[in-house]
């Protein structure tokens, strides 16, 4: 099996356009799944990965919720 991951910004939502093209031959069968990527859930991820960066951990994320609610 042969994975190929790719994240892409649409300008025509018939055509993909991949920055290198896939080992397979013409006839070849595939099969795609497409997975839509909103906005707020990339940016998400940002924050995500900044937080890990800077060693901040999910318990220390979830005492400064806590506290910022009052419930500290």
């Amino acid at each position: 099996m042969y994975a190929y991951r790719e994240m892409l910004t649409l300008t025509d939502p018939q055509i993909l356009r991949l920055k290198q093209p896939l080992p397979v031959g013409k006839g070849q069968r595939v099969e795609v799944v497409i997975l839509v990527r909103d906005d707020q859930e990339a940016e998400l991820e940002d924050v995500r990965t900044d937080l890990k960066v800077r060693g901040v951990t999910e318990t220390e994320v979830q005492d400064a919720i806590a506290w910022a609610r009052g419930k500290g």
